[in-house]
C-alpha cells in the first residue's frame, strides 16, 4: 500500500461548501486540508484509511499509568454541565477523576492555547471564544472528552490537545445519544460502526504523549452478544485504558431505569481479553457516594461514574452526603466561576440546574436536610436567578462578594480544592506494577496478532493492484472514508 500523497491531500470534497460563502467555504476547505496533512504523520495511513487492522503502538503505556481509573467517584461528561467550575467543585467535594464536556475534534484542532499568567488557566480558543479550559491544578485528574467520527480529525485534535500536557486522559464518546452528536457520525452512532469507532481509538493513542491515557464511554447494545463482540473488539486494539459502561442502550432515555445487572457481560469479556486488568466503570442511575457505593456491591466494579447528580449537586460525591445547595454549594459555584472567569451563560446555566429542593437534591430517595430555605425560599432563589443578567447579579443573589473575589489570589481561591486532592491517597497499590505487567503481555500479543494480519492484508491487496493494472489505470483514491460515516 502506497503513502497518502499530496494528490490525495488535495482531493477534497466540495460538495459541503455548496451553501457556504466564499470565505467560510475556504476557511473550512484550509481546516481538512490540515487535518489531512496531519493524517500523514500516523504511521501507516493508506490511501483508504483502512484502520481497523494496523497494530497499536507499543510504547503507548505509561510505567504504571498515572491516572488510577480502578477505584473510585468519577464526574462525567456532561455538555455545558461539566466546565471547570463544576469540575473544581466536584474535585473539592471528592471526585476522584473529572471528565470535561465532550467537545468535537474540529473544535479543537483550529485552537490556539493561551495561558493566562495570573490565574494559570488554560484556555484553547478559537474565534475568540472558548472552547476549553482547564487549570493545573486539576490536571492530573482531568479527562478530556472527544466528540469524533474521523481518524485523521481525532489525530489532529488530540495532538493539538496534548501538546502541552494540560489533560490526564483523552476518551472518545461512544454513547451520547443526542442529535448534535450522532448527527454527524459520532456519539452512540459510533456503536453501530464499530471499525471505525476503533479506528478513532487507533488515531488518539498514536497522537497522545505515552504518559496521556485513552480511554472510551459506550451505552449497552441491544443484545449480550452484539455487546460483547464490540467490547472485544474495543480491548483487542490495545489503545484503551480504560472503558465506561453507561448501563443503558442508545434508545433509552433517563428516566427509564438502567441496566447495571447487564454489566457482568461485559465484565466477562474484560476478564476473558486481559485477565480483568483493564478498569472498569459503571455509569447510570448513581445519584451520590451513597448509592455508587450500593452500585458497587451489586456489579462488582469499584469505579462509578456520576452524571445527573453531580449536575443537580456537586457535592454528591462528598462521603457523607450533599450540601445545601443555596447556602453552601451555589455560592461556591460563583466563586470559582468568577474566579476562573467563566462564562456567564455558562455559569447562570450550571446554577439554573442546580437541585433548589429541601433535600438538595433530585434523587427521590433524598431526605430533607437540616436548616434548608422552605418553598417559598427556594422558589424566590430561582426566580432571582432566572432575573439575573450579569455576574453581579449572580452573586448578589446567592451573598457573594465579587470585590473580595477578584482581590483573593488563586491559590487561596482554590484552597478548598487544593485541600481534598492532599487527603486522598497518591501512592497506587503495590499489586499494581504486576497487573501492568499483565496488560502489556495482553497488549503486545493483541499487537503481534494485529501485525501479521496486516502483512496477509498487504499481500492481498498487492495482488489485487495487479490484476486491475492489468486491466485500466489505478483510481484516485482519497481519505473520506472516516468523513461519509
Amino acid at each position: 500500500m502506497g503513502a497518502v500523497t499530496e494528490k490525495d491531500l488535495a482531493a477534497l470534497d466540495d460538495d459541503d461548501l455548496a451553501n457556504s460563502s466564499s470565505t467560510d467555504g475556504k476557511k473550512k476547505k484550509d481546516e481538512e486540508r490540515a487535518a489531512r496533512s496531519a493524517a500523514l504523520e500516523i504511521p501507516g495511513v493508506v490511501p483508504e484509511s483502512e484502520w481497523a487492522d494496523l497494530p497499536s503502538v507499543l510504547n503507548a503505556r505509561p510505567k504504571p499509568p498515572r491516572v488510577d481509573f480502578r477505584t473510585g467517584l468519577f464526574l462525567a461528561p456532561m455538555v455545558r454541565s461539566g466546565h471547570l467550575p463544576t469540575r473544581l467543585l466536584s474535585l473539592q467535594y471528592g471526585a476522584d477523576l473529572v471528565w470535561g464536556p465532550e467537545i468535537v475534534d474540529r473544535a479543537i484542532m483550529g485552537c490556539e492555547r493561551v495561558v493566562n499568567e495570573t490565574t494559570g488557566i488554560v484556555a484553547f480558543i478559537k474565534d475568540d471564544k472558548e472552547v476549553f479550559t482547564t487549570h493545573p491544578i486539576e490536571k492530573a485528574r482531568v479527562i478530556f472528552q472527544l466528540g469524533s467520527a474521523n481518524p485523521q480529525w481525532a489525530y489532529a485534535a488530540i495532538k493539538r490537545l496534548t501538546a502541552h500536557n494540560d489533560v490526564a486522559g483523552v476518551d472518545l464518546n461512544c454513547g451520547c445519544p443526542k442529535p448534535f452528536s450522532t448527527i454527524g457520525g459520532m456519539g452512540a452512532h459510533l456503536l453501530s460502526t464499530p471499525d471505525l469507532l476503533c479506528d478513532v481509538l487507533r488515531a488518539m493513542r498514536r497522537a497522545a504523549p505515552p504518559h496521556v491515557t485513552v480511554s472510551c464511554k459506550i451505552r449497552l447494545l441491544p443484545t449480550k452478544e452484539a455487546t460483547q463482540a464490540l467490547v472485544r473488539q474495543i480491548i483487542r486494539t490495545g489503545c484503551i485504558e480504560n472503558l465506561t459502561v453507561h448501563c443503558r442502550t442508545k434508545e433509552m432515555r433517563p428516566r427509564e431505569a438502567a441496566l447495571p445487572n447487564r454489566l457482568q457481560e461485559v465484565a466477562e469479556v474484560v476478564a476473558e481479553e486481559t485477565g480483568g486488568a483493564l478498569p472498569l466503570c459503571c455509569n447510570g442511575d448513581a445519584w451520590d457516594a451513597k448509592e455508587a457505593q450500593s452500585l458497587m456491591q451489586l456489579t462488582g466494579v469499584k469505579s462509578i461514574m456520576i452524571a445527573r447528580g453531580a449536575e443537580a449537586n456537586p457535592s454528591c460525591f462528598h462521603p457523607d452526603g450533599v450540601r445545601s445547595i443555596t447556602s453552601e454549594v451555589a455560592p461556591q459555584m460563583v466563586r470559582y466561576a468568577a474566579a476562573v472567569e467563566n462564562a456567564f451563560p455558562n455559569t447562570k446555566f450550571c446554577l439554573s440546574q442546580l437541585a433548589y429542593k429541601s433535600t438538595s437534591s433530585f434523587n427521590p430517595k433524598a431526605k430533607p436536610l437540616k436548616n434548608s430555605p422552605n418553598k417559598r425560599e427556594m422558589i424566590n432563589f430561582r426566580e432571582a436567578l432566572a432575573k439575573s443578567k450579569s455576574d453581579e447579579d449572580l452573586a448578589l443573589v446567592f451573598g457573594v462578594d465579587l470585590h473580595q473575589v477578584k482581590n483573593t489570589s488563586m491559590d487561596d481561591i482554590l484552597r478548598p480544592v487544593k485541600e481534598a486532592l492532599e487527603k486522598k491517597q497518591i501512592a497506587r497499590p503495590a499489586e499494581e506494577p504486576a497487573s501492568t505487567m499483565k496488560r502489556d503481555a495482553i497488549d503486545i500479543a493483541h499487537v503481534q496478532a494485529a501485525s501479521a494480519k496486516e502483512s496477509i492484508r498487504h499481500t492481498e491487496n498487492d495482488t489485487e493492484r495487479s490484476a486491475e493494472a492489468l486491466g485500466a489505470e489505478g483510481s484516485h483514491r482519497t481519505l473520506e472514508h472516516s468523513a461519509a460515516a
